[in-house]
């Protein structure tokens, strides 16, 4: 990891288990760049990182805060399979729609935090389950970061293997949840007319060394489907 990237994650751990308590100031950018012996431009991109994040608010005049559950309003939720976590997950089935791997675009690589053209797999996912459920996942993900993932490990959990797998621990997700039009896929897998509203939720998520590893939208019936989530103070 970067300098930048260091400290963030090592701030944001600090966040997560208490030792910046919600509602306390951050040390000022000169004593986190003493602490860490980096330059304060360094320490500059870190909180604003962790600002894009949701996870602290910088208070003109005042200093940098870390935010109180009364303001994450959609920051980092701590299931990062948040979307499933209230389904059994045993009766849900997946239809991989395509799967392959490409150079990322600029958009995708910066969602990534890698450089363009670095090669990432590209999946397309129809999911459905109990109660009438299904959607459309559309994800990115870095090779180098996932290696070995297979088209038989999208049938079940992605995540799972990264976990059980990889070693690799899941620690949040920053999302981002908006209303649109149906694309093609939608209409196709979803059934939906093209004035049918489609609930989008994009999101990034994060290892516990803070490092993102997939970019993903979820398309969902807009007019039945309820998101719920609890924001990480």
């Amino acid at each position: 990891m970067t300098k930048y990237e260091v400290i963030c994650s090592d701030i944001r751990k600090k966040i997560q288990n208490g030792t910046y308590g919600v509602n306390s100031r951050l040390p000022t950018e000169p004593e986190l760049g003493q602490q860490y012996n980096v330059s304060r431009i360094t320490v500059k991109k870190a909180i604003d990182q962790l600002v894009s994040e949701g996870l602290v608010i910088k208070r003109r005049g005042s200093g940098t805060f870390v935010k109180g559950l009364t303001e994450q309003w959609g920051g980092l939720s701590p299931q990062a399979n948040g979307l499933f976590h209230t389904l059994d997950k045993s009766k849900i089935k997946s239809e991989v729609v395509l799967f392959e791997v490409i150079p990322a675009q600029e958009k995708i690589a910066a969602k990534l935090n890698i450089q363009p053209d670095d090669f990432v797999y590209h999946i397309i996912r129809y999911r459905y389950g109990e109660d009438n459920w299904h959607t459309l996942d559309f994800s990115y993900m870095p090779i180098l970061l996932i290696p070995g993932l297979k088209k038989e490990h999208l049938y079940h959990s992605i995540y799972d293997y990264i976990e059980s797998q990889l070693k690799l621990r899941i620690q949040s997700a920053h999302r981002t949840i908006t209303a649109r039009r149906p694309d093609e896929y939608d209409k196709k897998y979803l059934k939906l007319k093209a004035t049918d509203p489609v609930l989008c939720i994009e999101q990034v998520v994060y290892l516990d060394s803070g490092i993102p590893f997939e970019y993903s939208t979820q398309h969902h019936i807009g007019d039945i489907y309820e998101f719920k989530t609890v924001s990480l103070r």
